[in-house]
């Protein structure tokens, strides 16, 4: 993760798990030596490359409170720990040895804007009641900043360090990343125009803006080489990653010779001509690449074992009010039945990637479909939408008609298909077993909600005014929240269940999947739980993923070979 390159050194730092954490290596252009820089007993989250030493960023166990480090090529000095508050990087000034940044206390819905000294000396300069994050300093003192105004778009504003005022844009509330400062012209990404994520060039003092490229896709890189002239885009086009060239001149587009069935997790800019990627696809495991774009071709320079090749491709089908829904599948022949697989989010999209549970249940006989239902980001504003709050259930009608187009294309019979996801995919998948208890051979919620009034209460209260833009908030939409949540109708689960979450979870509390569980005991109903100690949302210990992995794929490989 995180491929970064320093220019110094002519050398690339990112984030692998190689050793079974998360740690922070290091790769020798010339010599392709990788080795292994960090040591942490938690796991390297991120990290930033400065003039004399990488700053690192670490939490405890999963829980997103980032603590940052001073990394001098040898040791780790603590620079932040305060284990209560959530830290956000900006930018670290070298001239002054100082560095700006957003706090945030874990029970509070306020934000600071701080600025931390070498010493580790935190002073407060600005609070927001919603999330902010640090874009640019235009000038001495005044920053531009994005905040949150929900679950998937911010406003953008100017902060005056010395007198405290905001100064709010006049741009449409829209997704805003990847700002660029090039010859007084600033470029970014956003949504702004069709709901897809494009450059646009804006204009901070009045507010205009003019649309730089045309693609009814998310771009989700956006790189300038190093003279300024040409930008490199790499363009989620139905969840694989194209690549292209920009020229900032004259505003075209022209696409690179890269594959086009992976996704593109990384993108960093070497030497005049050098483009390295951290790329991935469904039978290829994360691999290193680099570009050259005066000769224009690509070169493998670090790998993975490789993976068994298997049969998969993208397909949709239409859901029942004629949607067309996208998803991708491992296709198998032995006729041991299905598993449909749903991500979380619900903003954010399955795509192409390697995933070594896929593998391991397809190996095994199962065919696994993963779909981007209604809800699903990369798809454009409306889609997006289109679960909102009241319209939850649609997003989960589209997962029934899924299953029925597994049996009427012969990927399965109606008596073998099984259903699981993660986070919000869990509280999918637990919808679907309370909600249409007679369809699935067996599930598994992985991090998941189980009651979506008791999420909210539970969920930090800044999070909880955001994630309403989605769900619906207590007081407008309790009834049907209560009516449709899975804990709600946990009496009626007849698949066997299986259940995994972590102590340390900051997005959906540990206690949805404990009530869930304690409710299925009481009853007697069959379903398994399994806690992590030393987990968070997303799970990061190699050996708590490979565990996770074996026990789900004997869990549905079981079911499946007795249907």
């Amino acid at each position: 993760m995180n491929l970064k390159y320093h220019g110094k050194e002519q050398s690339l730092y990112f984030i692998s798990s190689e050793s079974g954490t998360q740690q922070l290596w290091k790769m020798e252009i010339d010599s392709r030596e990788k080795y292994k820089l960090t040591d942490s007993d938690q796991n390297i989250k991120n990290f930033w490359i400065e003039e004399d030493h990488i700053t690192v960023a670490t939490d405890y166990h999963g829980n997103e409170r980032n603590q940052f480090h001073k990394f001098d090529g040898k040791d780790m000095i603590t620079l932040v720990d305060q284990p209560d508050c959530f830290h956000h990087y900006g930018e670290y000034d070298a001239g002054k040895d100082m560095y700006t940044a957003i706090r945030n206390h874990h029970a509070s819905s306020s934000f600071e804007l701080c600025s931390i000294d070498g010493a580790g000396t935190v002073a407060v300069m600005g609070e927001f009641e919603a999330p902010i994050h640090f874009i640019h300093e235009l000038s001495e003192g005044q920053l531009l900043l994005s905040m949150d105004v929900n679950n998937v778009d911010q406003m953008l504003m100017v902060f005056d360090t010395a007198s405290g005022e905001v100064k709010e844009l006049p741009f449409p509330q829209a997704r805003f990343s990847s700002f660029k400062f090039v010859r007084d012209t600033c470029l970014c990404l956003s949504d702004l125009g069709n709901g897809f994520k494009n450059i646009y060039e804006i204009d901070l003092e009045d507010g205009t803006y003019v649309k730089r490229t045309g693609f009814n896709w998310d771009i989700e890189h956006f790189k300038l080489s190093k003279d300024d002239r040409t930008a490199i885009l790499s363009c989620n086009e139905n969840g694989s990653s194209l690549l292209y060239t920009l020229d900032l001149t004259t505003w075209e587009v022209v696409q690179m010779p890269f594959k086009k069935n992976g996704v593109i997790h990384s993108l960093s800019i070497g030497r005049a001509d050098d483009v390295f990627l951290i790329y991935s696809s469904v039978d290829q495991p994360h691999c290193i690449y680099r570009y050259s774009l005066d000769r224009k071709d690509f070169e493998l320079i670090a790998d993975n074992l490789p993976a068994e090749e298997v049969s998969w491709r993208m397909a949709s089908y239409s859901s029942f009010d004629g949607t067309e829904i996208p998803y991708f599948i491992y296709e198998a022949e032995s006729g041991h039945g299905a598993v449909i697989h749903i991500h979380g989010g619900p903003e954010s999209q399955a795509r192409p990637e390697f995933n070594a549970l896929y593998h391991l249940l397809n190996r095994a006989g199962l065919c696994v479909a993963v779909p981007n239902i209604r809800g699903s980001m990369g798809y454009g504003r409306t889609y997006l939408e289109a679960d909102d709050r009241e319209k939850r259930l649609d997003a989960m009608k589209d997962v029934v008609e899924l299953r029925q187009h597994l049996i009427d294309t012969d990927h399965a019979d109606s008596a073998n298909i099984s259903v699981m996801g993660r986070s919000y995919g869990g509280l999918m998948t637990l919808l679907l077993v309370t909600h249409h208890p007679d369809l699935w051979t067996a599930a598994v919620d992985i991090v998941g909600i189980s009651h979506l009034r008791t999420f909210l209460l539970g969920t930090p209260p800044w999070r909880r005014s955001l994630r309403a833009a989605e769900y619906g908030s207590i007081e407008g939409q309790g009834e049907f929240l209560d009516d449709i949540s899975p804990l709600t109708r946990s009496r009626d689960i007849t698949a066997p269940l299986m259940i995994f979450h972590s102590h340390h979870d900051s997005r959906v509390p540990y206690t949805e999947s404990v009530q869930m569980a304690e409710a299925l005991a009481k009853s007697g109903q069959d379903a398994a739980f399994t806690a992590y100690e030393n987990e968070g949302h997303t799970f990061m210990h190699q050996e708590n993923i490979d565990d996770m992995n074996r026990k789900i794929a004997e869990f549905l490989i079981g079911y499946h070979t007795k249907g």
